[in-house]
C-alpha cells in the first residue's frame, strides 16, 4: 500500500465527553461497522486485502476487520485503519482532540487512491455519489450517541 495517499475528506464534530470515552466509542463503532456477514461478504467481492475478523475493543495494531487493518493506536487520541482492494487503497483515521471543560473534538479523515479506469469508476460510485460522505457522517452521529450514554450501559 502506498504510504502517501491523496486526501479525500475530513469531517468533525464536538462532543461533551472526555477524550478516552470518545475514543472508546470510536473503537466500538468500528467493531460494529465492519463486522458481521454483510461487510465480510462485501469485502470478499471487492477483493479486500484484509479478510480477517480479529478486531476487538480496545483495538491493537495489526488487528483486522473486514476490509481494514489497524495500523496505529494512540489511545485516546488516534485510531488509524488501512485497507486495499481491486479498486482502491485507503486510510480511515480518527483523531480525538481534548477541549476545554472535558469535551472533545472528533475528526474522521479519509485518504485514498483509485488507480486505473476501474478505480475511477469506483471513486465516482463511492465518493462522487455522496455515499462515502453519508456513511462517515452517520458513523460520527452514532459515535456521538454512544459517547453520551451513561458509562454503565
Amino acid at each position: 500500500m502506498p504510504t502517501e495517499l491523496p486526501f479525500i475528506d475530513e469531517w468533525e464534530t464536538n462532543l461533551a465527553a472526555p477524550a478516552d470515552r470518545v475514543f472508546l466509542s470510536v473503537a466500538q463503532r468500528i467493531g460494529l461497522g465492519f463486522g458481521g456477514l454483510g461487510p465480510r461478504l462485501f469485502s470478499r467481492l471487492l477483493g479486500c486485502e484484509n479478510q480477517g475478523a480479529t478486531y476487538a475493543v480496545p483495538p491493537i495494531e495489526g488487528q483486522e476487520a473486514s476490509g481494514f487493518r489497524v495500523t496505529k493506536v494512540d489511545r485516546p487520541r488516534e485510531l488509524i485503519l488501512e485497507g486495499q482492494h481491486r479498486f482502491a487503497a485507503y486510510r480511515l483515521s480518527f483523531f480525538v482532540d481534548p477541549m476545554a471543560e472535558g469535551g472533545s473534538r472528533l475528526r474522521a479523515r479519509t485518504d485514498a487512491i483509485f488507480p486505473g479506469v476501474r478505480g475511477s469508476v469506483y471513486r465516482a460510485l463511492v465518493i462522487g455519489s455522496g455515499g462515502h460522505k453519508f456513511i462517515v457522517k452517520w458513523m460520527l452521529r452514532d459515535i456521538v450517541r454512544q459517547a453520551k450514554r451513561p458509562q454503565n450501559e
